[in-house]
């Protein structure tokens, strides 16, 4: 009889602690997933924080967090994660009454993109885990890690030419409403020049002064097309770092930066396009769009855009790893109707390019990668 009625006793028990859990596991149960910072550049080291809070007078043995992160987003002890494009990760947590779990776990920024968890799955049970629980809880978690760029010492040559061209047209371009002052005539001056108010005045020809013109603007054209054996997506991505590298020079020496691409927004779909700016605030925006540039989303041939490309006030800086015909033929369209441009083509080491380099056109070696890792350094590029 003591027996049977311990059974029952223990019966009613976990009969009511279920029904408990079943109703109150939940009741104040949340959990928090943030980064350490809102942007990072590739290569630099975070940390993705977990906040578990059990706001109740019910303990949680366990407490699985279950949620997605990309593959870019490199963790130490990556055993513990299922990888195809995605991080699979499960993190098991205890919590007791009225009882915050904190969690830190380091990593390193892979590749530049634009990284979001929009939600996760806690799971848990009964204190004899004789009931599986799960909750859906939603997320914002947002990560935009900028384009690491591509060093300056190798780019020079590149950056030298163009602000070659630049300033040609910095003494060619003059701004007729911008008034700088008087000076004497030089036979090789404009005629247009001639102020003929103060020449009747001196006696001697006069000649006005203005400033440049501020269309001196650097054009940035990305194209993000792949193209046979250079559909290697790190060919692709450096070719991003480059129309980074070239943003911060020319930016940071304030001139006047805008960037057309065929890449799309990962958000959006849209294609990249900034109009023209300058100073720090301004590159950094473009920074911030180079790094949502999504390539399997798909880009329309860049052909198409060079095509429509009229202005022939700007310096243009083409960065194509694909050298196709169409875009050969569209990029020496525009060299023919007197735009100034030049053509960087980012090319695997030991791969051959399909056009030949000359004035206009330059070969930067992209050196192979582990395929294991996303970043690797320049160090020595």
């Amino acid at each position: 009889m003591v027996i049977l009625s311990m059974a029952l006793l223990i019966g009613l028990l976990m009969f009511v602690q279920r029904l408990i859990y079943r109703r109150y596991w939940d009741t104040g149960l949340n959990m928090r997933l943030s980064f350490s910072a809102n942007e990072a550049y590739e290569g630099e080291r975070l940390e993705l924080l977990e906040e578990l809070t059990n706001a109740k007078p019910l303990p949680l043995p366990w407490v699985n967090a279950k949620f997605q992160l990309s593959r870019n987003l490199i963790f130490a002890g990556a055993e513990n994660y299922k990888v195809s494009d995605y991080y699979y990760q499960n993190d098991l947590f205890s919590v007791g009454m009225y009882q915050r779990v904190t969690r830190k776990q380091d990593f390193v920024c892979g590749r530049r993109g634009y990284y979001s968890i929009r939600s996760m799955d806690l799971g848990s049970s009964s204190i004899l885990i004789n009931d599986k629980l799960i909750k859906h809880l939603p997320c914002n978690a947002t990560l935009t890690v900028l384009p690491r760029p591509a060093p300056f010492s190798a780019l020079e040559p590149a950056f030298r030419q163009l602000q070659g061209d630049i300033e040609i047209r910095r003494f060619t371009n003059l701004d007729p409403f911008s008034f700088r002052g008087l000076r004497e005539y030089d036979p090789r001056d404009d005629f247009r020049l001639i102020n003929f108010t103060a020449t009747a005045k001196t006696g001697d020809l006069i000649v006005n002064v203005h400033s440049a013109t501020s269309a001196q603007e650097l054009v940035i054209l990305l194209n993000v097309e792949p193209y046979s054996e250079y559909q290697s997506e790190h060919v692709i991505e450096d070719a991003i770092r480059i129309a980074a590298s070239a943003a911060e020079h020319f930016g940071g020496m304030g001139l006047s930066v805008s960037l057309i691409t065929n890449g799309r927004d990962i958000s959006t779909a849209a294609e990249q396009q900034i109009p023209p700016g300058s100073g720090m605030i301004h590159v950094h925006r473009i920074l911030e769009n180079l790094a949502r540039i999504d390539l399997p989303s798909g880009q329309r041939p860049m052909r198409e855009l060079l095509e429509g490309i009229r202005d022939t006030e700007p310096t243009y800086f083409l960065i194509s790893s694909n050298d196709d015909p169409g875009v050969y033929g569209a990029f020496q369209k525009m060299l023919a109707n007197g735009l100034r441009a030049r053509w960087v083509v980012p090319v695997p080491l030991t791969a051959a390019m399909r056009i030949a380099e000359d004035e206009f056109i330059t070969r930067w070696d992209v050196r192979t990668i582990d395929k294991s890792t996303y970043f690797y350094p320049y160090d020595n590029h």
